[in-house]
């Protein structure tokens, strides 16, 4: 089959890639951060499906809430549209969101701690969509953490455990991505694909069958992957299946506008 091989093949010429950068900009870090966002954006520009945006910026909530500046950001473009959309750093609405992606270039615990309290600022933000008559699908929004080197898998594993620690599962990152070397699953969206979306009729067979509480069926916080150079084939097709499942997203502006506030009066 020629899908896994093109990834692995995508995946090395990620990392010369990265190499080069380390290489070349060794004493200008912002530099080098930069450039390895450049090269996570144009892959998912050239392989995600073209009604899912990628963009960057800052993502803001109805109650005037704002993320941390955002390396990446996949949006519904189709549906909605950022304030200074002509700027590189654009502000977006969250509910316009599918997933915002923190690039790093190695996953030391240090790194890894700062990118989880980053991704945990961005999933508690408040979303209220714009009801359109149909039930919105998903109404959360994936964090992915995107390295370029990490440990071991065995030694990520357990400094990821430590990051972990005390992290409400919906505040956990959902994706962490080496892309030679391995994907991990976590947060909502492991819970997700081990228990079946809320009020599904999987969900509904597990709750009959182990009662109220699921906890015991999700005896682990992460489920580290050592998949090699299929790491980026195994995390595309998760991400994407996640998107493709998740449909459309509409802002209500009417929520982003001050309450109780006069604009003006009709003559």
């Amino acid at each position: 089959m020629i899908f896994p091989e093109y990834l692995s093949d995508v995946a090395r010429e990620m990392r010369s890639k990265s190499a080069s950068i380390r290489r070349d900009f060794a004493s200008h870090r912002l530099s080098a951060g930069e450039n390895r966002e450049d090269i996570v954006e144009k892959f998912l520009i050239d392989h995600l499906p073209r009604k899912f945006g990628v963009s960057s910026g800052m993502v803001i909530s109805h109650d005037g809430t704002f993320s941390n500046q955002a390396d990446l950001l996949v949006v519904d473009a189709l549906n909605n549209s950022p304030l200074y959309a002509t700027t590189r750093n654009q502000l977006w609405p969250v509910e316009a969101i599918y997933a915002l992606v923190e690039v790093k270039t190695s996953l030391n615990p240090s790194d890894l701690s700062d990118a989880i309290a980053k991704g945990r600022r961005f999933k508690t933000l408040n979303r209220r969509f714009c009801e359109t008559g149909l039930p919105q699908r998903m109404t959360d929004s994936l964090f992915v953490i995107w390295g370029f080197d990490c440990p071991s898998p065995a030694t990520f594993k357990d400094n990821l455990l430590t990051a972990l620690s005390g992290v409400p599962r919906s505040e956990q990152p959902d994706f962490i991505i080496v892309p030679d070397r391995i994907v991990v699953r976590t947060g909502t969206y492991f819970e997700l694909s081990r228990l079946g979306q809320p009020n599904s009729p999987y969900r509904a067979q597990l709750h009959q069958q182990h009662g109220p509480n699921l906890a015991g069926l999700m005896p682990e916080l992460a489920e580290v992957n050592d998949f090699g150079e299929h790491s980026l084939l195994a995390w595309y097709v998760w991400f994407d299946s996640w998107l493709r499942q998740s449909g459309s997203r509409f802002t209500d502006p009417v929520t982003y506008l001050p309450p109780d506030q006069s604009f003006g009066v009709t003559v």
